[in-house]
């Protein structure tokens, strides 16, 4: 048993050093590896990045605009300007342009607009013209050339001038106009839209030289099936 004692600590020591030799063996192996498929791994990626990048198009450039300041400075415009407002009688009056520029005195210009009148009801009314002329100090609003305006009570309108307050109710063509609604055709010299106030009705006022022609629509089938919704 003594003997076994003496031999002990060596086949322990001899036994630890084989451990540790192949640890380190191990170790070895692992860091040549590594410094072998590492670099292989980075080349791969980078091969990747290559692969999949597609080739820049040229018109998918962001597009940008050629700017003449100078011509900015001698003639400043404002685009796509809005104007909201309620009239005495309680309408919302919405003006809206294509683009707008300084005129004569306090006024202002503007092309393409667009002008909506609309009851606390939901009824509209609607006009559109080439050019228009505000005057802020009278609060006016003038749309001239080409003037096609749609009335809440179903008549379609042209004419060359239309004249609107843009604190009342009021819309007014000076000149000669030609209205169309249903089974009605009308001339006249002038006309005049108003409202009486809040709860009020539309009243079109039609002057000068009235010429109408009327033609009755037929009266629905009894037979003929409703129409489609």
């Amino acid at each position: 048993m003594g003997q076994y004692r003496r031999y002990l600590p060596a086949l322990i020591c001899n036994t630890g050093a084989r451990s540790l030799r192949k640890r380190d063996k191990a170790h070895s192996r692992l860091v040549s590896l590594l410094k072998v498929g590492l670099p292989l791994t980075a080349l791969a990626l980078l091969s990747t990045v290559f692969l999949l990048a597609r080739t820049l198009d040229p018109e998918d450039a962001l597009p940008w605009a050629t700017v003449d300041i100078e011509e900015l400075l001698r003639d400043p415009r404002l685009t796509a300007p809005e104007y909201a407002g309620v009239t005495e009688q309680g309408d919302e009056l919405l003006f809206t342009a294509a683009r707008a520029w300084p005129g004569a005195g306090t006024g202002a210009h503007a092309a393409d607009p667009v002008l909506r009148l609309i009851s606390p009801n939901g009824t509209e009314t609607r006009a559109v013209s080439q050019t228009a002329r505000i005057e802020p100090t009278s609060r006016a609003l003038t749309l001239e050339t080409a003037v096609n305006l749609t009335t809440a009570g179903g008549y379609h309108m042209t004419t060359e001038k239309l004249d609107v307050k843009l604190d009342r109710s009021a819309i007014t063509a000076p000149g000669e106009i030609h209205a169309e609604a249903p089974g009605t055709t009308l001339q006249a010299g002038s006309m005049q839209i108003t409202r009486s106030g809040a709860n009020g009705g539309e009243v079109v006022v039609f002057k000068g030289g009235v010429r109408l022609l009327y033609q009755p629509q037929p009266a629905s089938s009894p037979s003929a099936p409703p129409s489609a919704p």
